[in-house]
């Protein structure tokens, strides 16, 4: 891998991480009393949901890096649009595992705003992250040779449109009057991913000559 990719790579990965000390639970200071510490404790559950978002894009680009290799043009601005994205996101996300949180276990603190609003602005931050990771993968796949990495490109550039499909719906039914559940639109993932991934040909077993050309033609 060449220098300039490696420092590309590096700097995507400190941005991600920034990304999470922005999460972390008592970002306020050391907890000086036992009540700040039991709040700031109650924070672990919304914290444990933003890390899991946070690092379910960050393992999709890693994944990418090591099908693209060393990437050209189209990769440096798709991977620093990335980078934008998280930055912003990370803060409708904070607010999202805030209520997800309080929702799911009666822990933190919450979100005090319309949770309708606060759907809708996640959603299109969600959106958009995964339409940038489906546009890394298109472009892994059109440099690919080999048949199991080509396919392995195909395949995650699906499961990321499903990921955008998704907060796309969810986004929809934040406009709604049942507004309050487009959260739980979100709970299809594992079975719509689910079902594909076991039913996608990930060996390119299933690949024609003629794709595989277009492959290597396209590298």
């Amino acid at each position: 891998m060449t220098g300039p990719t490696q420092r590309l790579d590096n700097f995507t990965d400190a941005a991600f991480a920034f990304a999470v000390s922005l999460l972390v639970i008592g970002g306020a200071g050391a907890p000086a009393t036992f009540d700040q510490l039991s709040k700031a404790l109650g924070e672990i559950p919304a914290f444990a949901f933003g890390f899991s978002i946070v690092l379910m894009f960050w393992m999709g680009h890693v994944r990418w890096r090591g099908l693209r290799s060393v990437g050209g043009g189209a990769s440096w601005v798709l991977t620093l649009l990335l980078v934008f994205l998280v930055l912003i996101y990370i803060q409708p996300l904070r607010a999202m595992a805030a209520a997800t949180g309080l929702w799911f276990t009666g822990q933190g603190s919450g979100f005090r705003g319309s949770l309708s609003a606060l759907f809708a602005v996640y959603g299109t931050g969600f959106v958009a992250m995964s339409l940038t990771m489906a546009a890394l993968f298109t472009d892994a796949a059109r440099q690919q040779i080999d048949a199991a990495d080509l396919q392995a490109a195909r395949g995650e550039r699906v499961i990321w449109l499903i990921l955008a499909a998704t907060g796309m719906v969810s986004i929809a039914v934040s406009m709604t009057r049942y507004g309050v559940w487009a959260a739980m639109v979100y709970a299809t993932l594992p079975v719509s991913i689910g079902v594909f991934t076991r039913r996608f040909d990930w060996r390119g077993e299933k690949l024609s000559a003629p794709e595989l050309g277009e492959s290597k033609a396209g590298s």
